[in-house]
């Protein structure tokens, strides 16, 4: 059985093994079996010669490679495995020595040399393989060289964590320094190696070293090793970076001011910082309006003479921080060294600030977003952008409420990077921001343009990336999402989180405070005992709770949703049976509140008996007047057919007469009682039969 390898691969393969090395001598095994092989350069194959034949079965060769006798002294031997696939339970085996005798260095199968290499701790590699009696496959290809043992000799740095990433709290770094020799050291001298450290041209001496850091950057060094017993010497050039402090400054709440139970949201942005060894950032105050157009340019000379914008990821980002009343106002322009420009925003219909301006000064300074153009945006357009809503209170002390504006980000350009084609990178470059419009102004607080990292040399520019991103909440508990929307429902001052992590294992942090403003507390009272009687009216009255004197309140009263023209008043006189609502707003922090009460109606009508039977049976004993509760103070005198007052009550109810000691028979009744704030009266005859 053979195993599936595809063509394409053996033919790709065997292509740049003899594509580029045809004079070279190939060496398969089956054909030098046995033999020692003197050579510092050609292939070493298996029996199949190339990688598109394979190699056969119940295969036993052995061969022996050494240096080249007319080589210099001390070379050693490498073979690099090109291409390396044997099938289950076929072996090669490697001897560091001149045959089987020699150390076992291993024993390979599969594809476990693959794109390896071998070397030798002496001038002779001995290999035997051996084939089962079934399956093959493409066998091996490798390349011979010889080098010389200060060839072999390398040098190596590590730390703690394993890598050169760190965060600006690290302050000392501890370095570990290694080196040997590519197969082994053949004179066994390791432990006299020493070990030279120049941080910068700080030369500390020792295997094991520790240096400081104070300040985010990147900072090259190296080590050199000397081997004094072989006169070799190895060193490195690592890089330490100390990870930049991400921009928080786009890290808002919707407003920092709300009422209790209103909605904010919470917008995070951790934009990182880049460190560059050389100028990428223009730091300026600069005033913008229709007569002063902001022109400012950045300078690069570090970049290699041929470097340029040939494909739009060449192009990174450029970024302004501004501040402006209208954004629809005015134009961005990006020029480079060659001419070329791109129309980075163009005039639109605009109705949206960037930033904060100071609106009615406009020789103050307001606080800047930054607001990026790249390849990648997160948004369209500025115009295509959809605005966001917040308050600020500005650097004049003014307090904005609902202001629209332009979120920050990465935007799209007008026009493609593609327009960019070309440029050299090396030159200068110019940013132009004109505002066309009369009254309007804002100002320029910066700028910064950056290309593709692999332009920039080594160590001289890095970027962190974040990798992660949450809100948390007063009680340290993540919130979910980024924006993210909260309401509270008590007053108070609410402290949240953003944290951010970067990609070297750097965490940052932020915090966003909200004053939470208390709602009106109130209850709607009624002066009559609801439900009330039919046709009666009731007057509403709002009434403060736990507020003492201290509340300056306006009212709103509505039916339905519907606000009632000119009921402002915190009264409220009501008849119908409905819900009835009303607004309360305290215009000291503008918050408000809704409070509402349901007047229902009863039947109030008097139900008065012309008989009733005193005769202690528990039945109709008392002379008992219906929903007379709902008339206070009723007035009641009694007559009996002569004439003469038998009962009177000045309060009559609950105070039932139960006919006292009179006989049985018709007697006169006279009913006085209020209603609505009238004194009305009814009389008639009630009989007493026991």
């Amino acid at each position: 059985m053979i195993r599936g390898i595809t063509r394409i691969l053996f033919l790709s393969i065997f292509s740049f093994a003899f594509a580029g090395f045809s004079q070279e001598i190939t060496f398969p095994i089956h054909i030098h079996d046995g033999q020692v092989i003197e050579t510092c350069s050609g292939f070493f194959a298996d029996s199949g010669g190339d990688t598109l034949t394979n190699y056969g079965n119940n295969e036993n060769y052995s061969v022996t490679f050494t240096v080249d006798a007319d080589e210099e002294n001390d070379l050693y031997l490498k073979f690099s495995f090109l291409f390396f696939d044997l099938a289950d339970g076929d072996y090669l085996y490697v001897y560091d020595g001149e045959d089987d005798s020699a150390p076992l260095i291993l024993q390979a199968s599969g594809n476990e040399l693959a794109d390896q290499k071998i070397w030798s701790t002496g001038s002779s590699l001995h290999f035997r393989f051996e084939s089962s009696p079934t399956d093959t496959a493409a066998g091996w290809l490798a390349r011979i060289e010889c080098f010389s043992l200060c060839d072999a000799f390398y040098a190596s740095v590590d730390t703690d964590s394993g890598f050169f990433d760190f965060c600006p709290d690290i302050q000392s770094v501890t370095f570990y320094g290694s080196a040997g020799y590519l197969g082994g050291d053949p004179q066994g001298t390791d432990n006299q190696y020493i070990y030279e450290w120049n941080f910068e041209g700080e030369i500390k001496q020792g295997q094991t070293v520790n240096h400081n850091y104070t300040e985010p950057g990147a900072y090259p060094f190296r080590l050199t090793v000397t081997d004094p017993m072989n006169n070799c010497v190895a060193d490195t050039l690592e890089t330490v970076r100390i990870a930049t402090i991400p921009n928080f400054n786009n890290t808002i709440a919707s407003s920092d001011t709300v009422c209790a139970g209103e909605t904010f949201t919470l917008i995070g942005s951790a934009n990182p910082v880049s460190w560059a060894g050389f100028p990428t950032v223009v730091d300026t105050v600069a005033f913008i309006n229709e007569d002063n157009i902001f022109e400012s340019s950045l300078v690069f000379d570090v970049f290699e003479e041929s470097a340029q914008l040939v494909v739009t990821d060449d192009f990174d980002r450029i970024c302004i921080n501004i501040e402006h009343v209208d954004f629809g106002h005015l134009i961005f322009e990006l020029e480079c060294p060659n001419g070329s420009e791109i129309l980075l925003k163009d005039m639109g219909l605009g109705g949206a600030h960037l930033g904060e301006p100071v609106v009615p000064i406009d020789n103050i300074p307001g606080i800047g977003y930054e607001y990026c153009f790249n390849t990648s945006p997160q948004y369209g357009s500025m115009d295509e952008t959809s605005f966001q809503f917040h308050e600020y209170l500005d650097q004049a002390g003014n307090y904005y409420v609902n202001q629209p504006y332009l979120p920050p980000g990465n935007y799209t350009p007008e026009e493609s990077f593609e327009v960019l084609m070309g440029c050299p990178l090396n030159g200068e470059w110019t940013l132009r921001v004109t505002d066309n419009i009369t009254g309007t102004s804002g100002h320029v607080l910066g700028w910064s343009l950056f290309f593709d990292e692999k332009f920039y040399p080594d160590s001289l520019i890095f970027t962190p990336e974040i990798v992660e991103e949450v809100w948390y909440d007063a009680n340290n508990n993540p919130l979910n999402g980024n924006p993210v929307s909260l309401t509270e429902d008590n007053e108070g001052e609410y402290f949240y989180t953003f944290r951010a992590w970067d990609n070297f294992g750097c965490v940052w942090d932020t915090i966003v405070n909200v004053t939470v403003l208390p709602l009106p507390r109130a209850e709607i009272v009624s002066d009559l005992e609801i439900p009330v009687c039919e046709g009666d009216s009731t007057l509403l009255t709002v009434e403060p709770i736990n507020y003492g004197d201290q509340f300056d309140w306006v009212y709103q009263w509505m039916l339905e949703g519907v606000e009632l023209e000119g009921r402002i008043y915190d009264t409220l006189m009501a008849k119908d049976p409905v819900t009835y609502m009303v607004r309360v707003t305290d215009i000291i922090t503008g918050c408000s509140d809704f409070f509402d009460i349901t007047v229902s109606t009863q039947n109030c009508d008097l139900e008065i008996p012309n008989v009733f039977t005193p005769n202690n049976d528990g039945i109709n004993d008392l002379f008992e007047i219906i929903n007379l509760e709902h008339y206070p103070g009723s007035n009641i005198v009694i007559y009996n057919r002569n004439g003469r007052k038998v009962f009177e009550s000045n309060d009559y109810y609950g105070n039932w007469w139960d006919g006292g000691n009179q006989p049985d028979g018709t007697y006169y009744y006279v009913l006085t009682y209020l209603r609505q704030g009238e004194r009305k009266q009814t009389q008639g005859i009630i009989t007493i039969v026991r």
